[in-house]
């Protein structure tokens, strides 16, 4: 009688053992699937960082730059739509003087000259919308010369450099100096807004069937 117990026991140990390996097993797989999910979210996260902050880091740094490179005597001029225009003007006196660069170039390659003609009387220089530190933004409506946002055209160009004389209060009537483009765009604005324009001096202009295909290429 004493026997049947030890028997029972006996019988018992290896279904013990069995619901223990087993019980060791599935934590086994809940924890091996738990790191793996650590794995992926951690990869996960290492991932977001990298595609993630370094534009948003370069970004900062190209702003931080840009405000640094910014001429102290310059001015951010918002001419509407939501569009600021870079003007810088030195000097004193009138009639003003606008210049306007040539094709593809920024403001600054007046430097010397705008110094030069600045112990004469005011003289200032801007960025075309899209060069410089004129910054051309998304489409938008105008209600100047042309009415959809599109491709830097003279007529744009030329609506655009009225509206910044206009918010930047320069008087009228002023010299417009243009060079290359800035000829064409000069002498442009010259016929519509011909009241505002005293002198007109062009420096290479370019001729307006300039944009026929095959002279452009060869041109260009």
């Amino acid at each position: 009688m004493r026997r049947k117990p030890e028997s029972q026991s006996a019988s018992s140990d290896p279904a013990s053992a069995n619901r223990k390996e087993q019980r060791a097993h599935r934590q086994a797989e809940a924890t091996g699937r738990v790191s793996y999910s650590s794995v992926l979210i951690n990869f996960g996260k290492c991932l977001l960082l990298i595609v993630i902050v370094p534009p948003f880091l370069n970004y900062a740094s190209l702003q931080r730059e840009g405000q640094m490179l910014l001429p102290k005597d310059g001015q951010m001029v918002d001419v509407g739509l939501g569009q600021k225009m870079h003007l810088l003007c030195k000097g004193r006196g009138k009639p003003a003087v606008i210049l306007d660069a040539p094709t593809g170039m920024s403001s600054d390659i007046w430097l010397h000259v705008q110094e030069t003609v600045s112990s004469l009387t005011k003289v200032c220089t801007y960025d075309r919308m899209g060069l410089g530190f004129s910054k051309r933004l998304m489409q938008n409506e105008t209600t100047g010369t042309e009415k959809v946002w599109g491709a830097s055209t003279t007529g744009r160009m030329v609506d655009d450099l009225h509206r910044l004389l206009q918010a930047a209060e320069i008087a009228p009537p002023f010299i417009l100096v243009g060079s290359e483009l800035g000829a064409l765009n000069s002498r442009f604005y010259s016929h519509i807004h011909d009241v505002q324009v005293s002198d007109l001096v062009m420096i290479d202009p370019i001729p307006e069937d300039i944009f026929e295909e095959d002279q452009w290429k060869e041109y260009w």
